[in-house]
């Protein structure tokens, strides 16, 4: 059975699963990137994302195919 954080989180118990992070380089395709987000061009984003996926995912990459937010850091 899983031990319940929800001290640490918004979420509810009943609603909170394990999650498996991913860090992985953009540099590659940061600037098209930033570019289609600047232009509101969500296809090109699309591209972008099937490009890292497909570069640096692996064999898992399918588990990454659909996201809701993506995070950043240094």
């Amino acid at each position: 059975m899983r031990h319940c954080q929800a001290a640490d989180s918004r979420v509810e118990c009943r609603h909170q699963r394990d999650l498996e992070t991913r860090s992985i380089s953009v540099r590659g395709v940061w600037d098209r990137a930033v570019d289609a987000w600047i232009d509101g061009d969500k296809r090109e984003l699309e591209a972008v994302w099937d490009d890292i996926m497909s570069g640096g995912l692996g064999t898992d990459w399918d588990a990454y195919t659909h996201v809701s937010s993506v995070g950043w850091a240094t």
